[in-house]
């Protein structure tokens, strides 16, 4: 007996043909009536299909761009240096606490004024001196990382500075992290605080950094959970060192820089 959905044509079985449902011929006899009663027009192909490209991803595509220092600007222009919008700011740190904004200026000399839109040295509020770190606003990126790339390390007024990009979110003004002022300080001080430590920086290499400000009398790391929190104290043998230290704020220690203040001594 043969199957059912089988039939015998020229003594070979032959799959039945599918039969189409009738929904589908009735609407197309009705779409065809409609377009020849002019109810209905035919889909015109869309663009991508008109160029052979696909619906998405066709061959027009829209410039990449990313978030640089809050403002959006495409690959192309960063890779080509074209980068004039805004302005970008370096920070100088180690600067001599008797240095002004001309001295600042001075320093990067006259090829470069043109490029400088303003220079900022924070002071302290109970004194004439600066809180060893400068901002200064450039006109264009470009033109930054030239400035750092020339003048990094460069003596002025006795004291190698250091410049980098400034990613403070505020780079004037009490409320900058490396222009904080001082605390008062104590009597008898030969200690300081320094903060802003990398967790793997060590009590050696904390003494190493700050041996030419003089001798050194002990360093500690504070510790929580295990590790470091992140900030420690030096000790040393003189008073007078204290004040040397203190102006190594900004200055780096394993690539992080650091803030330096005073702080009462370990056994008080």
């Amino acid at each position: 007996e043969d199957e059912p959905f089988l039939k015998i044509k020229d003594g070979a079985p032959q799959k039945k043909k599918k039969k189409s449902k009738p929904g589908k011929k009735r609407r197309e006899a009705m779409r065809k009536w409609r377009e020849s009663q002019g109810l209905e027009t035919k889909k015109q192909p869309t663009m991508g299909a008109q160029k052979g490209g696909k619906k998405k991803g066709g061959s027009v595509k829209k410039a990449k761009k990313q978030r640089v220092k809050g403002q959006l600007k495409t690959i192309n222009e960063i890779e080509n240096g074209d980068e004039k919008a805004g302005t970008s700011t370096i920070m100088i740190s180690g600067l001599n606490f008797d240095a002004t904004e001309e001295d600042v200026r001075n320093f990067f000399g006259d090829e470069c004024a043109v490029s400088i839109v303003d220079v900022s040295v924070p002071l302290y509020k109970d004194g004439p001196r600066n809180r060893g770190v400068a901002f200064v606003k450039v006109d264009t990126n470009k033109k930054m990382h030239e400035m750092i790339q020339q003048f990094d390390k460069k003596e002025l007024m006795d004291r190698y500075l250091d410049l980098r990009v400034s990613t403070a979110k505020r780079t004037t003004g009490d409320d900058s992290y490396f222009a904080k002022e001082l605390s008062e300080k104590p009597e008898m001080c030969r200690t300081v605080g320094v903060f802003n430590l990398c967790w793997k920086v060590t009590e050696e290499k904390l003494a190493k950094h700050f041996k030419d400000c003089g001798e050194v009398f002990a360093t500690r790391i504070v510790e929580k959970n295990g590790r470091s929190a992140g900030y420690g104290y030096v000790e040393f043998v003189s008073m007078n060192s204290v004040d040397n230290a203190v102006e190594l704020t900004g200055t780096k220690i394993n690539k992080r820089p650091i803030r330096v203040d005073y702080a009462p001594n370990w056994n008080e």
